[in-house]
């Protein structure tokens, strides 16, 4: 039994790896694609600072903003 696993494990490993990158190119292609549609300059205010930007840079920083936050409040489990 343990033959047939030592033999069958190298091939599920290189199509995992085949999966990860055809994953990594498919998300790839979305951001390109998400950036080409929100190109348009926005302009943002808070408090007395505003700020003009493309829009797409705008939501990633209110991603990266959201995952911070995410990561500060999140509970560990034990």
């Amino acid at each position: 039994m343990s033959s047939q696993h030592a033999q069958s494990s190298p091939v599920h490993a290189a199509g995992r790896f085949v999966l990860h990158n055809w994953v990594a190119i498919v998300l790839v292609a979305l951001a390109a694609v998400f950036i080409g549609q929100n190109r348009d300059r926005q302009r943002i205010s808070l408090l007395w600072i505003s700020v003009e930007s493309p829009m797409w840079l705008l939501l990633a920083a209110m991603l990266l903003i959201g995952i911070i936050v995410g990561l500060l409040l999140r509970r560990r489990r034990g």
